[in-house]
């Protein structure tokens, strides 16, 4: 069986390019600022980490995970993930805790559950999947075989 083409840089060309449609896609639906959507989506995801294992647990569109389920990032954690100046991150993190988004709780940031059951976040949930199914078509065409190993010294060496 011939070895799978490198199709590394490809591949980065499409998902760079669907990272930032995706990104300024949410940030005009929601206000228009790409910080504000990196910030909570910053939060929010910090919150859920230690579930993204589990193939069942929180997996459909209704099914989100509790506030019992959400573990705080701290600040200083936060900063670290989203590399923009602490002022900057700090302001934003003020905005979205004005606006029901993010709440401080036992010594860092949580994104309640009740946020992601209003219609908007559900839209967005369907919207962020449609586009990975159409990334994934796309990443196939051009001949990425996903979940392959691509750790052969030749084609790391054309890269």
């Amino acid at each position: 069986m011939p070895p799978s083409p490198d199709t590394r840089r490809v591949a980065n060309r499409i998902l760079a390019h669907e990272a930032l449609n995706l990104l300024s896609e949410f940030a005009h639906a929601n206000g228009g600022d790409v910080l504000a959507l990196l910030v909570f989506t910053g939060v929010w995801t910090s919150n859920t980490a230690h579930l993204r294992d589990s193939r069942d647990r929180y997996a459909g569109l209704y099914d989100v995970p509790p506030d019992s389920q959400r573990r705080p990032v701290s600040e200083e954690d936060l900063n670290r993930l989203l590399c923009i100046p602490r002022d900057i991150q700090d302001r934003y993190v003020a905005a979205l805790i004005g606006a029901g988004l993010v709440e401080r709780v036992g010594g860092g940031l949580v994104a309640p559950a009740a946020v992601f059951t209003r219609p908007e976040m559900l839209q967005g949930a369907n919207e962020i999947y449609a586009r990975l199914v159409e990334m994934m078509a796309r990443l196939r065409q051009v001949g990425v075989a996903l979940g392959a190993d691509e750790t052969d010294p030749a084609a790391a060496a054309q890269s």
